[in-house]
Order: C-alpha cells, then sequence, then structure tokens
C-alpha cells in the first residue's frame, strides 16, 4: 500500500500538469492523433490484419459454387461392340428358314430379309459432353483452419498494438518539438531584447562622440555589438522557423501554420521513485503486450504444424446437369452428397515444421528478455536524466538572477561614465547567456518529462 499511494499521485500530479499547464498542447496532440500521416498508415496496417483476420474466419462457413464444363473430343482409345459378329449369322438362318418355308408352304407370309450388319467401334471420350454443377461444400473437421484463425486474431491485436505503439511515440515527437519551438520563440524574444540594450548602447556611444566624450573607437565597438547580435538573432529566427515547420508536419499542417504557446507556469516534479517508475514501465509498455499476442500466435504456429497428423473431415452435395449438349429432362440432372476424409498418414516434413515453429517462439521469448532489459535502461536514463534536468533549472535561475543584478549595477555605472564599454558588453553577454540557458533548462525539462512520461507509458489516450 505504501508503494502504492505514490504511484498514484505521479498519475494525479502528471494528469493535473497537463490539464493546467498544457492546454494549448493537448489540442495539439488531439490534432496529431487523429491527422498524422504516419499513424494512419499504421491504421491501415492494422484494418488489413482485420480482413485478413476476416478471411480466416470465412474458412469456416459452406462456399458454393457453380462448375462448368463443355468437352469437345476427337479420336483417343476406342472398343469394338462386336454386333455383327454376333448377330449376322442368326440372321442368315432366319433368311434361309423363311426362304425354305415360302417354297414350300404358298401360303407362308412375305418376311423381309434380314439386313447384315456391321459392328459397332466406340470411342472412350465422347465426341460433345457437357457437366455443370451446383456444388455446395463446407468444412467439418479442419485443424488447420481452426488455428489459423486463432493466429490471425493473435496477429490482428499484435497490429493494433503496433498503432498504440506508434501513438504514444506520437505523444512524445509532438510534445519534444513543441517545447522546442517554444524555447526558440524564446530566445528569438532575448536576442531581440538584447539587440533593444546595444542599440540603445549604440546611440548614447554617438551621442556621446558627438559631445567629444569618447572617441571614434567606442562608436565602432557599439557597432560591432550590434552587428553580432544581429547575426545572433537571425541564427535564432531561422531556429524558430525550422522548429515551428517540423512542429506542423508532425500535425500534417501547413508549415507556416501559427502555434499557440501555454504560460509559464510552474514545472511539475516526478514523484516516483526509480523502481516505481520501472515497475510502471513494465506494466504499462505496449510492446510487451504485443509480444505476448505474437507468443500466443507463435503457440498456435506449433499446433498447426503438430494437427497436420490429424484427419480432415469436410461435407460436399453436387446438383446438376450432364450429358452431349444442354437440356433439363428426368434423365439428364443428377444429385450427389459425399463426406470426404482426408488424413495424412506419414509425412516427414511435419517434424521438422515443428522445429521450426518452436525456435521461432523461443526466438521472441529472447527479444522479450531484451526488451525488458531495454526499457529498464531507457527509465533509469529518462529518469536520471530528468532529475539532472531540474538541477539545471535551478543553477540557471540562479545564474539569470545573479547576471541581472550584475547587469542593472554595470549599467548604471557604464551611463555614469564610471565603466567602460569592455565591462558594459561583458554584464550584458552574461545577461543574454544567462537567460538563454534558462530557457533551455526550462522548456529542456519539459523535453525530459515527455521522454520519462514516454518511457513509462503515463500519458493517459483519451
Amino acid at each position: 500500500m505504501n508503494r502504492i499511494i505514490p504511484v498514484l499521485f505521479f498519475l494525479l500530479l502528471l494528469t493535473a500538469s497537463a490539464y493546467a499547464q498544457e492546454r494549448p498542447l493537448n489540442t495539439y496532440l488531439r490534432t496529431a492523433l487523429e491527422s498524422n500521416i504516419a499513424l494512419q498508415r499504421q491504421g491501415l496496417s492494422y484494418e488489413k490484419s482485420l480482413a485478413a483476420l476476416e478471411e480466416a474466419k470465412a474458412l469456416f462457413f459452406p462456399r458454393l459454387s457453380i462448375q462448368a464444363r463443355y468437352s469437345v473430343a476427337r479420336g483417343g482409345r476406342a472398343f469394338t461392340i462386336p454386333i455383327g459378329d454376333l448377330m449376322n449369322p442368326v440372321y442368315q438362318n432366319l433368311n434361309q428358314i423363311n426362304t425354305l418355308a415360302r417354297s414350300t408352304y404358298p401360303d407362308y407370309p412375305t418376311v423381309p430379309e434380314y439386313p447384315m450388319i456391321n459392328n459397332e467401334d466406340i470411342n472412350f471420350l465422347r465426341e460433345t459432353e457437357q457437366e455443370t454443377v451446383l456444388r455446395l461444400q463446407m468444412p467439418i473437421f479442419n485443424n488447420a483452419i481452426l488455428q489459423n484463425q486463432r493466429i490471425q486474431h493473435n496477429l490482428a491485436e499484435a497490429d493494433k498494438v503496433s498503432v498504440d505503439i506508434y501513438r504514444r511515440e506520437l505523444v512524445k515527437e509532438v510534445k519534444v518539438a513543441y517545447f522546442n519551438y517554444a524555447q526558440a520563440r524564446q530566445g528569438v524574444g532575448i536576442l531581440e531584447n538584447a539587440l533593444a540594450l546595444v542599440q540603445e548602447n549604440l546611440r548614447t556611444s554617438e551621442s556621446l562622440y558627438n559631445n567629444h566624450k569618447v572617441t571614434l573607437d567606442v562608436v565602432y565597438s557599439a557597432q560591432a555589438e550590434v552587428e553580432g547580435v544581429e547575426q545572433q538573432l537571425a541564427e535564432a529566427v531561422e531556429n524558430e522557423k525550422m522548429a515551428k515547420a517540423y512542429f506542423n508536419f508532425l500535425l500534417n499542417r501547413n508549415y507556416d501554420e501559427e502555434i499557440e504557446l501555454m504560460p509559464d507556469e510552474a514545472l511539475p516534479q516526478s514523484a516516483v521513485s526509480l523502481e516505481e517508475a520501472r515497475g510502471l514501465a513494465f506494466r504499462q509498455r505496449e510492446e510487451f503486450q504485443q509480444l505476448n499476442y505474437y507468443l500466443a500466435a507463435q503457440d498456435r504456429q506449433i499446433q498447426l504444424s503438430k494437427g497436420s497428423h490429424l484427419p480432415q473431415l469436410n461435407l460436399q452435395a453436387d446438383y446438376g446437369i450432364q450429358g452431349t449438349r444442354y437440356e433439363i429432362n428426368d434423365d439428364a440432372d443428377f444429385f450427389m452428397g459425399s463426406v470426404v476424409m482426408s488424413w495424412n498418414l506419414f509425412d516427414r516434413t511435419t517434424n521438422a515444421k515443428v522445429q521450426q515453429a518452436k525456435i521461432q517462439k523461443m526466438e521472441t521469448e529472447n527479444r522479450k528478455a531484451e526488451l525488458h532489459q531495454q526499457v529498464g535502461l531507457q527509465v533509469i536514463n529518462a529518469y536520471y536524466g530528468l532529475e539532472a534536468a531540474q538541477q539545471r533549472i535551478l543553477k540557471a535561475d540562479a545564474e539569470r538572477n545573479a547576471a541581472q543584478q550584475a547587469f542593472r549595477l554595470m549599467n548604471k555605472k557604464y551611463t555614469q561614465g564610471q565603466a567602460n564599454l569592455v565591462e558594459f558588453t561583458n554584464a550584458r553577454t552574461q545577461l543574454t547567456n544567462a537567460e538563454q540557458n534558462l530557457s533551455i533548462a526550462r522548456y529542456g525539462y519539459q523535453a525530459k518529462l515527455a521522454e520519462f512520461e514516454r518511457a513509462t507509458a503515463g500519458y493517459r489516450f483519451e
């Protein structure tokens, strides 16, 4: 119970922080989850696996088909029916008896003479033949169909988890890109303020030179300072534009579309220990669930390979017509029902297939063990990276406060002529660097927090 309370507090704190500090960001996250092209591609892969699952389920249902054949044959084997050899001697005797009877008995009726007939040659292949069948087929017992349906179900679930994995990765990428843009935008603001200071210093130097209070080299030094800050500002603006373009790319928007930034507020703190963070990751990371589905599918593959020794039982019913031409009468149509059994009694390839399936499962189990180590290391790096980012904020804030005080005093001394331009420039440069360091530390912490959230699967989808 003592370990559960900090975990719940951590989750509540992250949730409260998300709503309090990231209201604009939450809107952008929803847009990315709806519009990101790569995520849509992952969704299509899942839909494809669902279609494969429906195909596997359809194998359990009966199939109805029409099969028609019309054949024309010439030649081939033949057999002879000896009708002539059998009947011609009989006909000859009858003709002789009739002839003798007519000569003996004048009133004997006239009987036509029986003709001689030839033997009949019959081909095995009929010259024309047709068969049209309406066939109903249905499996009664088929282990391959059963195991295949279960395999496709597990693979479909694994593809669904792939979508969830990419969604979580996309959330992290959007957050990091958002904070990178915010830091770049704030960096532009810091340099704009610095530029205003050095421009004011240039005007002051020019005024002093015109009043013969300083020499010309002071003006040139002030000009060089302005040029240097303008160059830094141009680079900062370029970085801001690139950060904006990448963020909008993740949201599938126009590259130059404006981005709403959240106000500066207190940064959330991590409320879990390292071991608790690792426990969250091991329980919540979708990668483990995906590998479990793959392992279940490979178990079914082993059963499928072993099931080659089992018989297959199918039901088949045919109704159709056949004959030398298409016609429907009492003699043309027929019906035939069959129960068909197929049993593979010996096949040496079965054991090899089973062994392959077992080795494949062992490979997946090794991948799961490796993933366990990788996730644990990822959490450790994210955890200590977050701690270091917190310390950088404290040190950068102290540095900024000290630089502000130093510049305030130096600016006053420089205005009164008690300090030279080099001292003023150094104080101004230290203040600008300190402000930039604090900005980088603050938004770097937010990016580290997004990585820690990704490592522990802490983000909750709506």
